[in-house]
């Protein structure tokens, strides 16, 4: 595929170096025309004919169920990951004593939600990343007990980009479970994988997966979904509810607290339908180039990334395994602090996490934007 023709979509190249989608990603073209044709509706006709916002909002979440291969009663809308992260720590009947795994290196989305439960006399237990900031899963297992209900944890963590592998994640759950003989959740925060790299839910047993829309996903931000796993919906209570969390949802003078039994029932009151417009203009931008090549794209790029830069002498941090590589790319140089603002008076557009600088190209960025930003470096 043409990559111009790709970066037409995203006007922010002709201003910018950006390479801060693992932040706050650009929106695109197709963005601001589902967009605007919102707006004009509003502006000049109200709620008149708001059917067809119903029906686009119906096939939005058709569009994310195809997207992960889920089902689509598994999908909810959030308005961010730590309000869905939310949704499942309070509506899980958890009790006293019991505990939830997390890694010690999480962005706070996927801590605070679980923290939250100390009322509860719930206990939040940190499994330690090594020197390098990556997992060793042996630790995992070995931190699981009898209390465990829940581990939590990020496909790609953000310091990093280290890639944690579900799959054998979600097997040794699966084993604690039956050695227990009782259910332990598997919760995946995807917000930093999910519209970079391919994901099937079906690859992986998993219960939940959460993500805003405003990184890979290219969305507005304050526009997210979960998804909730047909097996465990009933297990958990929708502890915001309000007129949209019934079944007879649009028969306002009758009140029967008839609770829907989808994911939908998460969905308390009016939604966000400007937000869930940006989400279905990116599902169609994926649809159209295909996930198989944004992937490719992403790897392709941040491989070309950390061999330039250990090339050119930084300090690569992030895990250069395969099978643990993402689209983040985390490096240090002799002085970060420095080179930051180096970096973005020249129109690169990146992060300082910790004492690391962080590139997250997406599929329409391009190698020669990569070796710019080393070439100021250098």
């Amino acid at each position: 595929m043409n990559i111009e023709d790709i970066r037409k979509n995203f006007p922010v190249t002709k201003n910018l170096i950006y390479l801060d989608n693992a932040a706050v990603a650009p929106v695109h073209s197709l963005t601001k025309k589902y967009m605007d044709e919102y707006m004009e509706h509003f502006l000049n006709f109200g709620l008149k004919d708001y059917a067809k916002w119903v029906d686009m909002m119906d096939l939005t979440r058709e569009k994310l169920a195809k997207f992960i291969n889920a089902k689509v009663y598994e999908i909810a809308f959030v308005k961010n990951t730590s309000a869905g992260l939310s949704i499942i720590a309070n509506g899980i009947d958890f009790k006293q004593g019991e505990n939830i795994i997390i890694p010690d290196i999480e962005f706070p989305s996927n801590v605070y939600p679980w923290l939250n439960l100390q009322r509860k006399g719930v206990e939040t237990k940190f499994l330690k990343a090594d020197k390098n900031g990556f997992l060793d899963y042996k630790n995992l297992e070995e931190l699981i007990d009898k209390n465990t209900r829940l581990i939590s944890i990020s496909w790609i963590e953000f310091v990093n980009g280290f890639k944690n592998d579900l799959k054998a994640i979600s097997q040794i759950i699966k084993n604690k479970s039956n050695e227990f003989d009782k259910k332990i959740y598997f919760c995946v925060d995807g917000i930093q994988g999910l519209g970079a790299l391919k994901f099937d839910i079906n690859d992986y047993d998993i219960d939940f997966i959460v993500a805003d829309g405003h990184k890979w996903l290219l969305t507005i931000e304050g526009a997210g979904f979960m998804y909730c796993s047909e097996k465990v919906l009933d297990n958990v209570h929708p502890v915001s509810v309000g007129w949209k969390t019934v079944k007879d949802a649009l028969n306002f003078t009758k009140i029967n607290f008839d609770i829907r039994q989808g994911a939908d029932k998460f969905e308390e009151g009016s939604m966000n339908v400007a937000g869930i417009t940006s989400i279905a203009a990116s599902m169609d931008l994926f649809a159209q180039y295909g996930m198989d090549f944004v992937e490719e794209r992403v790897l392709g790029l941040s491989a070309y990334a950390i061999n330039l830069f250990e090339e050119k002498g930084f300090n690569v941090v992030s895990c250069k395994e395969d099978k643990h590589r993402s689209g983040i790319v985390s490096f240090t140089t002799p002085d970060v602090e420095e080179d930051f603002l180096k970096l973005v008076s020249n129109n690169v557009q990146l992060s300082k996490r910790g004492a690391n600088l962080r590139i997250s190209p997406h599929f329409y960025n391009t190698k020669e934007e990569i070796s710019k930003l080393a070439e100021i470096l250098t």
